[in-house]
């Protein structure tokens, strides 16, 4: 910030005078913070109000510790403005904590009094209060979103395809911006220029070290003459490497007739500027030239390519192009990253937490559903269409997504739903079908013969709440939902994360967030609604009647999210009309019943099939109307339905 000083001010006249006045009294504020205030406690996470001012600040936030006063130099978590609401995450349960606000200046700290809370031992069930509400959303285009929380700035981050990148701290009001590249001589580098030279030239595998100089540009250029790395920057995906204390950024650079890579770049901010460390895993390999260009030698101990890795028939009926990257932890803290596509399917390799890279040591056998380079086979194979994997562990399950179809408007786009009780799987929906493919199979649009697998948790819809047909924007239904992401997030809730075309925008898109429950068999099911504040947590639906029963009877739109929906036509569900009476049943263009479970907010539907699902009261967005919902999944057919309560 420029200072003006008060000898100018001085000889300003008029309005010039009368605006530096005002900017001085700005400047000249005395430092002050008011005693934190703690609510929201988790086992693994709080949130701390407090109000922090100051003239000349460098930083202000939250600090905290397990000894009283704590200081700037134990943990803490900065603030962008003077009302701080700030969470406090990867805190261990059943734990007394002391916290205190703090501004800090160039040259003085000033700390408000001490609080203290202690951690739960198991989740917390109740309600957080409503935040906001509609008139908080912010829109923002990122193609193929990635979801990740910063503890130390309490900030949601997407990264998305083409370098686009969004934040908020409410999962609602998102920021476009971007992240820059580094390299050592850049903190601004060119896309050409980013993905040369890897900072690290060296791997170990069995206690010895290997040389690895790998050009990602150079690599992905092999497939085609007039290679423009301008759009093929592809889904990444960002974590922090507690071990290497470093944000990781998982980056797919792709190339023709699958000459892609994945790459890892580390950066000290989420914000970046991150540089290209080594690449993870690439594809395409077909030659001994080719080969010798890559790890593979180093993983497989051979000297020249294996011949299954040069078939007589297509490379992508047997092996994944090495893109979509999704870097997790499992629940015992190894690190994990899943990737593929359409071709050969998607695989799993296990990582190195001390170098983020693929761990050279662990070797995979080779199978129909395991290769020594590419790993284990967990979904897809023989080209049948599917990206897009994210797995995430949400109540005892390790939940895997992915899309199925086009990415086109008219592609056929679909999110589709598989879980595991292991993170490498293996993965089965509701119906018991495994992720993977024997065969070729058509697994989406009015044609596809695959038994309809993976839970199908909503696809292309219209004409639902005040969301109407033949608008732009928010105003037009969505469909080719898809490339979404999900969080388990520290305040308690499960937020699924998608880019969505439009059902009359073209190939426009936008990110949405909905949160997400699981039923009583475990399953997810999204709320009908996108977020917009609503404090019901996760624990809280099998744990209290969000919606009394008396509240519940009443006339209803109900959503059947369908399989098989032709989508070269861009067809769409609409609602029909029915009544939850208050004898239990269902009456008008469905017939059927209704049952609750006391104690909870678990409801199960029968019409022509079981639904179980939750009911809970949403708010109509865009529109700040506030009504019970439910959400519901037939696990027999992997079909789920929405309904909300509406006005005569």
């Amino acid at each position: 910030m420029k200072y003006v000083s008060k000898l100018l001010a001085l000889f300003a006249i008029g309005m010039m005078a009368t605006a530096c006045e005002d900017k001085i009294s700005e400047e000249n504020i005395p430092l002050s913070v008011t005693t934190p205030e703690v609510s929201g406690i988790q086992p693994n996470s709080a949130i701390v109000t407090a109000t922090a001012a100051g003239s000349h600040l460098i930083a202000r936030g939250i600090c905290y510790a397990t000894t009283p006063n704590p200081t700037v130099d134990d943990n803490k978590v900065l603030a962008s403005s003077k009302d701080m609401i700030l969470t406090l995450g990867g805190l261990t349960k059943s734990t007394t904590y002391y916290v205190r606000g703090f501004v800090q200046t160039s040259f003085d700290v000033r700390y408000s009094q001490q609080v203290s809370f202690t951690t739960l031992e198991n989740e917390s069930a109740e309600d957080d209060p409503q935040l906001e509400g509609p008139s908080a959303l912010r829109r923002v285009s990122v193609h193929d979103p990635s979801i990740v929380w910063d503890p130390s700035t309490s900030t949601y981050y997407v990264f998305g395809s083409h370098r686009a990148a969004a934040r908020c701290n409410n999962m609602m009001s998102w920021e476009a911006f971007t992240a820059p590249w580094a390299t050592a001589t850049s903190n601004n580098a060119s896309n050409v220029d980013a993905f040369t030279t890897p900072v690290i030239t060296k791997v170990t595998k069995g206690g010895t070290e290997y040389d690895l100089d790998f050009n990602a540009h150079a690599w992905s250029a092999r497939g085609s003459a007039s290679y423009d790395i301008g759009g093929m920057m592809w889904a990444p995906d960002v974590i922090f490497n507690k071990k290497m204390g470093k944000w990781c950024m998982y980056l797919s650079v792709n190339g023709d007739y699958w000459y892609s890579s994945i790459i890892m770049l580390t950066a000290d901010n989420i914000t970046g500027p991150y540089r290209y460390q080594a690449p993870v895993v690439m594809s395409g390999a077909r030659s001994d030239d080719a080969f010798n260009a890559t790890d593979m030698p180093i993983v497989l101990g051979e000297t020249s390519l294996p011949s299954r890795y040069a078939p007589s028939d297509n490379y992508g009926n047997h092996w994944p192009n090495a893109i979509d990257p999704c870097v997790f932890y499992d629940e015992t803290g190894k690190l994990w990253m899943s990737y593929g596509s359409w071709s050969g399917g998607i695989f799993m390799l296990e990582l190195d937490e001390a170098t983020g890279l693929r761990n050279y040591d662990v070797t995979y056998a080779e199978s129909e559903t395991s290769d020594p380079y590419f790993g284990k086979k967990i979904a897809g194979g023989h080209y049948v269409s599917g990206e897009a994997s994210y797995i995430e562990y949400i109540g005892g399950y390790y939940f895997l997504f992915m899309t199925y179809g086009g990415l086109e408007a008219a592609g056929g786009y679909q999110m589709r739903v598989f879980r595991s009780l292991s993170p490498d799987g293996p993965y089965v929906d509701s119906k018991g079908s495994s992720a993977i493919y024997n065969s070729y199979q058509l697994n989406f649009g009015p044609t596809a013969n695959d038994g309809n697998r993976g839970v199908n948790i909503f696809g292309a819809y219209s004409n639902w709440g005040y969301q109407l047909t033949g608008g732009a924007e928010a105003a037009s239904g969505e469909r080719a939902q898809g490339h979404n992401s999900i969080i388990a997030a520290p305040d308690g809730r499960t937020y699924l994360v998608y880019h969505t075309r439009f059902q009359n925008w073209g190939e426009g898109h936008q990110v949405r967030v909905h949160q997400v429950y699981q039923n009583e068999e475990g399953w997810l099911v999204a709320a009908p609604f996108e977020y917009t504040g609503e404090g019901i947590k996760s624990a809280g639906i099998a744990a209290a009647q969000k919606v009394a029963t008396a509240d519940i009877p009443g006339k209803y739109m109900l959503l059947t999210h369908n399989y098989k929906l032709d989508h070269t036509a861009k067809a769409y569900e609409t609602p029909v009309e029915v009544t939850l009476n208050a004898d239990g049943t269902i009456s008008g263009a469905k017939t059927g019943t209704w049952t609750t479970k006391s104690g909870t907010s678990y409801i199960t539907i029968n019409i022509g099939g079981e639904y179980k699902g939750v009911m809970v009261p949403q708010t109509l967005e865009p529109k700040d109307v506030k009504t019970p919902c439910f959400t519901a999944l037939n696990s027999q057919t992997g079909v789920t339905i929405w309904g909300y309560r509406y006005a005569d």
